[in-house]
């Protein structure tokens, strides 16, 4: 019996989220935009990642591209990765190229082909991969239809994006062209989270295909402090220690000592110690 997760994609257009509410609200796994183009990284990425790090909330990233060589895609992968170094990933790298993608190729005097989208794609999940994380595509039908080759869907994990009229429920047989993500809304509603934000399932039990699952960070335990023994006790205690050792009787503790009855006791004691 397969299992579905119910997790959340997010970029600075949600602002300051409370991660506590919504992983009480049922969020189970989020895809964090890390950043986008060449090293503009996302305003909330830290925060985001930096929170469900330390309430153990599963997440990956996705890299909006404004890419139009294979060269500046490459890059981009080399930016996203710099980026997430400090934490460690549950679920996958994607690479989002979309319309935007597109019309910032042509506003640049490149139109591009699904041949060149399709290298593009390439050129940064392959990126990823050799850095040792899980690579996968983000796309919708007509994207996979216009921009990407036949084969992208048999090598790379695909994050797809279809919004159908009805809200599917977690038992919903996912679509035909799902991998192992499906966005299926643009217009959740989360607790802790003000407006809209993309819902997502996952079929795939990521942490296991990745090598880290999160769990909570613990509070460190508070180091054992001595506490400070009363005088009245400390005397008992001295008079029990000195009668063991022999240095004296313990009778007439408020008398006062002379420097032999001193010498004596010193001596004694420093036998003891060295015996």
């Amino acid at each position: 019996m397969s299992t579905t997760y119910k997790g959340i994609d997010v970029s600075k257009w949600q602002a300051e989220i409370d991660w506590e509410r919504a992983k009480a609200g049922g969020v189970e796994f989020a895809m964090l935009r890390a950043g986008y183009g060449q090293g503009n990284v996302d305003e909330q990425f830290y925060r985001n990642a930096d929170e469900c790090t330390r309430l153990g909330i599963p997440f990956g990233v996705y890299w909006f591209s404004y890419a139009y060589t294979e060269a500046m895609a490459r890059r981009e992968a080399e930016h996203c990765l710099e980026v997430i170094k400090p934490y460690k990933l549950s679920y996958p790298v994607a690479f989002d190229y979309e319309y935007d993608s597109y019309d910032h190729g042509v506003e640049n005097g490149v139109v591009p082909t699904k041949t060149l989208i399709s290298a593009m794609a390439r050129a940064f999940l392959n990126k990823v991969e050799e850095a040792g994380y899980y690579g996968a595509l983000y796309a919708n039908p007509n994207y996979l239809a216009q921009y990407f080759d036949a084969d992208l869907p048999k090598r790379y994990d695909i994050w797809l994006a279809k919004w159908p009229y009805t809200v599917p429920g977690p038992d919903t047989p996912k679509p035909e062209q799902c991998g192992g993500m499906w966005q299926y809304t643009s217009s959740g509603a989360v607790d802790g989270i003000n407006g809209r934000v993309d819902m997502n399932y996952a079929y795939y039990d990521y942490p296991a295909l990745t090598g880290f699952r999160p769990s909570v960070d613990e509070p460190e335990d508070e180091p054992e402090v001595d506490k400070p023994v009363d005088y009245e006790t400390e005397k008992a205690l001295a008079r029990e220690w000195v009668k063991e050792l022999g240095i004296s009787d313990g009778e007439r503790g408020g008398d006062g000592v002379t420097r032999e009855e001193m010498w004596v006791t010193l001596y004694r004691l420093i036998e003891n110690i060295g015996g």
